[in-house]
């Protein structure tokens, strides 16, 4: 079992308790490692085809001072589904369901300095062939949500950057979306899924385990790539203002007891529901494959 942790109320007791949040991400995909230059021009290509480009110049410290010693960059790339999940972003914009065409996180190393960017950083984000409507992307910055129905302990969100749609164009054969980012931050192009009505999907977990350690569900659609974190209220998780007719799959997921428990539901479409998921007792890595399958 792999035991990443919260700290407990009792801190004193110097005793790590299992969170679902810290253990997912043990999975998720690692960030990469590029060393660049701050006086010249450059490029760095991650894994995944994401390409930036960094102007001389562009790196200031706290005092406004420009850098000139060579950076570290760490770049994550979150593409898919089942990375959503390990990563524990959803794509929602206060409440209103996104539709990704993909997420990054950019964060620059210099020992202890805290670095800004004083120029913006050109980005060129492939375009996949799963999304549904490139042409209707906009830009999302990481940020808190300001409508949280429920105190989940989750207040990520990510926050619509500018109304116009991303610029859309080819380099060496492929297609990308071009736009730029002034700050060190998560990042997401996303479109928000419109539908005339909206429903309210709960689902009850059934299970003899009353006090779970934690607990974790999602709501991950299958046309389109979304994921949504569900609010836990006792034994239940709901999602709200979720477009209706659309195919998903329920995954909940429950600790206690030295014990990972696991049930998944498909929906063939959303409505105002409550279902009754009964859980089971599963092992980490059959745990992790059922999300993998998730892409």
């Amino acid at each position: 079992m792999t035991l990443p942790s919260k700290v407990t109320a009792n801190a004193s007791q110097e005793r790590l308790a299992f969170a679902f949040g810290s253990f997912l991400q043990t999975f998720c995909r690692p960030p990469q490692g590029f060393l660049i230059n701050p006086s010249r021009r450059t490029t760095i290509v991650g894994q995944l085809g994401t390409r930036l480009t960094f102007f001389p110049g562009s790196f200031i410290d706290s005092e406004g001072g420009i850098v000139t010693k060579d950076i570290a960059i760490q770049l994550t790339e979150i593409f898919t589904k089942d990375e959503m999940v390990f990563s524990g972003l959803p794509t929602t914009s206060e409440d209103r369901l996104l539709e990704s065409a993909g997420q990054f996180k950019l964060v620059p190393v210099l020992g202890e300095t805290v670095l800004a960017l004083k120029k913006p950083v050109a980005v060129e984000l492939p375009v996949r062939d799963i999304i549904s409507n490139p042409i209707a992307m906009r830009l999302f910055k990481g940020s808190r949500s300001s409508t949280r129905a429920f105190k989940s302990g989750f207040d990520f969100d990510w926050k619509q950057e500018g109304t116009k749609p991303l610029s859309l164009a080819k380099n060496i054969g492929k297609r990308y979306f071009q736009f730029s980012i002034d700050a060190f931050n998560w990042w997401n192009c996303d479109r928000f899924c419109k539908s005339r009505h909206r429903v309210m999907l709960s689902v009850k977990m059934d299970c003899p385990i009353e006090n779970f350690e934690d607990k974790v569900a999602f709501l991950v659609f299958k046309d389109i790539n979304a994921v949504v974190k569900m609010y836990p209220m006792g034994q239940r998780f709901t999602a709200m203002n979720i477009p209706t007719q659309m195919a998903a799959k329920i995954i909940v997921m429950g600790y206690a007891n030295n014990q990972i428990y696991f049930g998944q539901a498909d929906i063939l479409r959303t409505a105002n529901t409550m279902l009754k998921l009964p859980i089971h007792p599963i092992e980490e890595p059959d745990l992790i494959e059922q999300i993998r399958l998730l892409s």
